[in-house]
């Protein structure tokens, strides 16, 4: 569980920072411009909070009810 949810930031992270690549050569204004500009801004911190996530994942502990 935790190696996927590893994995899953990273490619979040990659997706968004290459969207953001294609956004921003249009400068930094382009991230206000349409609904769908903040999206990678989004994806990146999205990838970066699951792997800081599943770092606190610890194996063998079961969620408590």
């Amino acid at each position: 569980m935790k190696r996927a949810v590893q994995v899953l930031g990273v490619l979040f992270v990659l997706l968004g920072v290459f969207w953001a690549g294609r956004e921003s050569s249009h400068g930094i204004s382009a991230f206000t411009d349409h609904w769908w500009c903040p999206i990678p801004l989004a994806m990146i911190l999205l990838g970066v909070l699951s792997m800081i996530a599943a770092r606190g994942i610890r194996p063998g502990r079961g969620a408590v009810a």
